[in-house]
């Protein structure tokens, strides 16, 4: 799970150091998405140059002080949907080898049971 948190921030800090660098369209509405997506506007910065790209992608109505810092958020959202995709991984791994079991089960019923034409037919000594 670390490494699918270090993509998504990768991938934030990415888009997100392009629309500052050029401010193409493209990566800025790429931007303008993720803010969308996560209910967050940019970043913390020590630098204190990031209010002109935030001016431009965040959603309106989000205000800086008011909104959340991106990097925090997608950290958090993961955090709390991983749990659900690990119980979910599970119980789906947990239903696959009991289907397997069952599968051999019944296969090798089938198979070393070739004699069912025998039925009724028994013979006492």
């Amino acid at each position: 799970s670390s490494q699918v948190e270090d993509s998504m921030m990768d991938v934030y800090d990415l888009v997100y150091e392009e629309v500052r660098r050029n401010a193409s369209s493209f990566r800025r509405h790429e931007l303008t998405a993720i803010h969308e997506a996560f209910l967050c506007c940019g970043k913390h910065s020590p630098f204190g140059d990031t209010t002109n790209v935030e001016r431009k992608t965040c959603p309106p109505g989000q205000a800086r002080d008011a909104g959340q810092d991106c990097l925090q958020e997608i950290q958090d959202f993961l955090k709390k949907h991983m749990d659900f995709v690990s119980t979910l991984l599970g119980v789906t791994i947990g239903f696959t080898v009991y289907g397997m079991i069952l599968t051999s089960f019944l296969w090798f019923s089938i198979h070393f049971s070739s004699n069912l034409d025998r039925k009724g037919k028994y013979i006492l000594r």
